[in-house]
């Protein structure tokens, strides 16, 4: 029975899984050129991006098509995204922001989380905010992930506001991602609990961020931060003996033990090796 029992766990995983892939797909795909008017601009724009994707991204025949595009259906908001994001991901971040500004005019509950994504990784947090509370409470938009599909924005908007020294506005916006989801368990993300964790540590709620962190390593054992985060809650909770153990655990997965790793993607909140060495050499020599 218990066999049985996880076997349809996996495969739950598995389709929820598969359901956000195509999520984050359809989030930001071109659609049905169908849809538009027979010889439109925009029919004629959307069948160019069709032809642009097919070349690697930021190519010169790639960008060429999407400029075509633009110039004959100037209000199909996909080419403008499309051409916007390997200014991005060059870091000519004026540059991709021109662009995607124009994407996001045309069709805001579209491309307003992409941009505010990038505003979160450039640290311009006050832009970052706007958008996305502009996406969740005046457009009232659906759950939105990273474009990595790593977290849902409010995850992102819960660490900006931490980033201002906002943390009770930070931990409202967690804790509503945690509501939305209701009963539905497959809906929380690889790091929701480690980001709420990290909330309550800052906020001085460390019962409570005990008991986030110990869920987020119950649902993946092998992330490194979690543990660094955990051992520095019992730390302030003068439990020396455990956060060194803590400590250890969190290099073991530094080091690519038992299938450890880490994840770079929290800006001021994330964890290096150096940073967790140090820790332990700290409570060393306190003995």
């Amino acid at each position: 029975m218990e066999r049985l029992k996880t076997y349809f766990s996996d495969i739950s995983a598995f389709i929820f899984v598969l359901l956000l892939a195509i999520y984050c797909v359809s989030a930001h795909g071109q659609g049905n050129c169908l849809i538009y008017p027979e010889k439109s601009g925009e029919r004629i724009a959307c069948e160019l991006s069709y032809r642009a994707i097919e070349y690697r991204q930021g190519s010169k025949a790639s960008q060429l098509l999407f400029d075509a595009a633009i110039e004959i259906g100037p209000n199909y908001a996909y080419a403008y995204y499309q051409k916007s994001v390997p200014y991005f991901k060059r870091g000519l971040i004026h540059e991709g922001v021109q662009l995607l500004n124009k994407a996001i005019a045309l069709e805001p509950i579209n491309y307003l989380c992409y941009r505010a994504y990038w505003y979160y990784s450039h640290r311009s947090y006050s832009a970052c905010i706007n958008d996305l509370e502009r996406y969740y409470t005046l457009l009232n938009g659906p759950i939105k992930f990273t474009p990595g599909g790593d977290m849902e924005m409010r995850m992102l908007l819960g660490m900006t506001y931490a980033q201002i020294n906002k943390p009770a506005k930070a931990l409202e916006s967690v804790q509503n991602a945690f509501k939305s989801y209701g009963s539905d368990t497959y809906l929380i993300g690889a790091y929701d609990y480690h980001i709420l964790g990290i909330l309550f540590y800052e906020n001085g709620q460390l019962d409570d961020a005990v008991e986030a962190f110990k869920k987020q390593i119950i649902l993946n054992e092998n992330f490194a931060d979690s543990y660094y985060y955990l051992g520095l809650v019992r730390k302030n909770q003068f439990n020396r003996i455990e956060s060194k153990k803590l400590f250890e655990e969190s290099l073991d997965k530094f080091e690519g033990q038992k299938g450890g790793f880490s994840f770079n993607g929290f800006l001021d909140f994330n964890v290096t090796k150096n940073l967790v060495e140090w820790e332990i050499n700290n409570l060393e020599s306190l003995n």
